[in-house]
């Protein structure tokens, strides 16, 4: 009798947690993490190509990056399957970098959109 109980408590035990698992995975957006540019390529025209990565959650429809690199400024729209891209650029760049992000997503039939923001990291004077 101790037997049967033991495994209908493990089998509950395993339906429960496999039915959070889709319930995070299905009904929570996966936040862009991370985002950063990677490398700029040039001279003229000038290309940025920025990477990012995706939290724990239903994966967006689309993601809006704007990147602003001081002067310059460019504009890329990606799927959510999407890790990286390459973004042209206006101008020759000449500053630090901030890329936001407006993740769309379609969550329970209603579309959902999400803004994130990035910067570059501060410089700091190396200990000498």
């Amino acid at each position: 009798m101790h037997g049967i109980m033991g495994k209908q408590w493990l089998w509950r035990m395993a339906l429960l947690t496999g039915g959070l698992w889709l319930a995070v995975t299905t009904l929570l957006p996966a936040r862009v993490r991370q985002a950063r540019l990677t490398a700029i390529s040039g001279p003229g025209p000038f290309y940025a190509t920025i990477a990012w990565s995706y939290g724990l959650g239903a994966r967006p429809i689309s993601v809006i990056f704007d990147l602003d690199l001081g002067d310059s400024y460019g504009s890329a729209t990606t799927d959510g399957e999407a890790l990286e891209a390459e973004i042209p650029l206006s101008a020759a760049p000449n500053g630090p970098w901030r890329i936001t992000a407006s993740a769309t997503y379609r969550l329970l039939g209603a579309a959902y959109t999400q803004v994130r923001r990035f910067e570059a990291p501060e410089r700091r004077d190396p200990i000498r």
